[in-house]
């Protein structure tokens, strides 16, 4: 956190033990996915933030890939997943504190995502792939957060959005307490982040991140 004559800079580098749960279904073979993927081998997240008396923006990042291979009676199936959401913003700012009181942000959220399953018949045979999207899009974003200040050194924010567009709908709902020493902010909470998209091949997917960010 930084502060310049006419604007406060803030800066985010996240650790989010992101739990991950996918949900598929290939409306052409007609065989549902639930809950497949719960093993993340990538992760970043960051938020940079500009805010002035009144107006401000900011840009998030998220990057997650994810990998499993799930046994199933007749067939392992091996999935990828590669997710990729960035927002960008503008924030109005009524209260006489900035980066305090009631918020609301508006902008544009885009999603990238490539999701694939491929099954491994048992027993052995050529390998299929069932699942297939590798898409992106572009939706309008609308959010409002809160931010507490419950002591000098403590604050308390609760965060929601809501997006619509190119996607089925995305919505992400966070809770943060946040200690500020100096220029810096120690920030943990929970967040919860659900993308519905339609795949490539007219299948739906349903992207779900949800845990503790640190």
């Amino acid at each position: 956190h930084a502060n310049s004559a006419d604007m406060d800079w803030l800066g985010i580098a996240y650790l989010w033990g992101s739990g991950i749960t996918i949900d598929a279904r290939d409306q052409s073979v007609g065989v549902d996915f639930g809950d497949l993927v719960d093993n993340l081998e990538m992760r970043f997240m960051g938020h940079v933030e500009a805010q002035g008396d009144i107006w401000g923006g900011f840009v998030d990042v998220l990057f997650v890939n994810v990998g499993d291979r799930v046994s199933r009676p007749l067939a392992d199936l091996n999935v990828d997943n590669d997710t990729t959401s960035m927002d960008l913003a503008l924030v109005w700012s009524p209260a006489a504190e900035r980066l305090t009181g009631t918020e609301l942000y508006g902008g544009l959220r885009y999603v990238s995502n490539d999701f694939r399953i491929v099954v491994d018949p048992i027993p052995p045979g050529p390998p299929d792939t069932v699942g297939r999207s590798d898409k992106s899009y572009n939706d309008l974003l609308l959010g409002a957060r809160y931010i507490a200040p419950l002591s000098d050194d403590w604050r308390l924010t609760v965060q929601a959005d809501l997006s619509g567009g190119d996607t089925e709908g995305t919505w992400s709902l966070g809770f943060y307490g946040s200690y500020v020493m100096g220029q810096h902010r120690l920030i943990g909470g929970y967040k919860h982040f659900q993308m519905g998209l339609e795949g490539s091949r007219g299948g739906d997917l349903t992207v779900t991140m949800a845990r503790p960010v640190i």
